[in-house]
């Protein structure tokens, strides 16, 4: 079936891969931005109306997520999930609302537990047929199958209910492997992101997020990272060596080849990689705050490049040619000079 642009929602997958510098497995968050509209996208749907001073969009609230598990999934692994969901509300804020699915290897439940999501989906936005969200592409029982974790995020002129879901599997990472957690720390940012993009049109949402993954997935990856740092038990220098190992990607980019022009596919990795030091390299020129709040809270107001240029003192293509042009090509020293200490 077909679908239209402005009905489609995102889905953001992470997997990892073997770094073979320190021979152990880390991820890489190679998101393919995935359009799932045929999961709930019918013919001849009508925009609906909204009463604008109802919507809560953007606005933190006390109301904690949604959880939901298939029967495999292990009591441990929604502790887990529940412990690091709060790490990352304490820091960077509640927003909702907010629903976890917790998908484990069993595709018998993960196939009930795509049911479950489905009433539960059609319960909140009654215009979907559950048909469509049971057919839909990249379905529990996927994730059951290929692991991985996700945020698809619900808010459009279709459906009467917005809101975020994460999607964490039980492999590719593990909730037994430490890789889990900064996946869902990067997870969580993405509802962050999102938050502070109030419009439910999905072409202004493209604009002021940025389509390509460099900024989203940078950002997402950067924060996640260097959260995950600084908990109890998590070795020194950590931070550090994530960052080292995602300076490999230079040596990849093509001649000419710049982060901000690489779309989700074959090549989304470099822009991940080395939208992460980007975002390294923004925060070094202005401040974390700068970056996380100010920039954010002007966004709908400014949209992307006012806002930009409003908090970093530059456009951002200036920004991107000094970092392309100067600060890649700087010793792997002076890079991992500017991270935090």
């Amino acid at each position: 079936m077909g679908f239209r642009k402005d009905e489609r929602v995102y889905i953001f997958i992470c997997i990892k891969e073997l770094n073979p510098m320190i021979h152990k497995y880390l991820f890489i968050l190679v998101l393919s931005l995935i359009s799932i509209c045929n999961s709930c996208a019918f013919e001849n749907r009508e925009e609906l109306v909204f009463d604008d001073s109802l919507d809560t969009w953007g606005e933190t609230t006390e109301i904690e997520p949604e959880f939901y598990a298939a029967e495999d999934v292990s009591p441990e692994a929604i502790a887990l999930t529940k412990q690091y969901y709060k790490i990352a509300a304490e820091n960077w804020g509640n927003y909702g609302p907010l629903e976890f699915w917790l998908v484990g290897k069993n595709e018998d439940a993960a196939s009930k537990l795509d049911k479950e999501y489905c009433a539960l989906r059609t319960q909140k936005s009654p215009g979907i047929p559950a048909e469509h969200c049971i057919n839909r592409g990249h379905n529990f029982v996927t994730y059951a199958k290929e692991g991985n974790a996700g945020l698809n995020l619900r808010r459009n002129n279709y459906e009467e209910w917005s809101g975020f879901l994460i999607t964490m599997a039980s492999k590719n990472p593990s909730p037994t492997e430490d890789d889990y957690k900064p996946v869902l720390l990067h997870e969580y940012f993405h509802v962050y992101q999102q938050a502070h993009i109030y419009t439910r049109d999905e072409s202004e949402r493209e604009e002021l997020a940025k389509k390509n993954p460099w900024w989203l997935e940078g950002g997402a990856e950067y924060m996640g990272q260097l959260l995950y740092s600084k908990q109890e038990g998590v070795k020194g220098g950590y931070f550090k060596e994530v960052m080292e190992w995602k300076l490999q990607s230079i040596k990849d980019l093509r001649k000419g080849q710049r982060i901000e022009d690489i779309p989700y596919g074959p090549d989304a990795r470099l822009a991940y990689d080395l939208g992460t030091w980007f975002i390294a390299f923004l925060i070094h020129k202005s401040s974390e705050e700068a970056y996380r709040v100010d920039f954010f809270q002007d966004l709908n107001d400014l949209g992307f490049e006012e806002s930009f240029k409003k908090n970093f003192g530059s456009s951002s293509e200036a920004m991107l040619d000094e970092f392309h042009e100067v600060f890649l090509s700087m010793s792997n020293q002076e890079k991992l000079a500017i991270l935090p200490q």
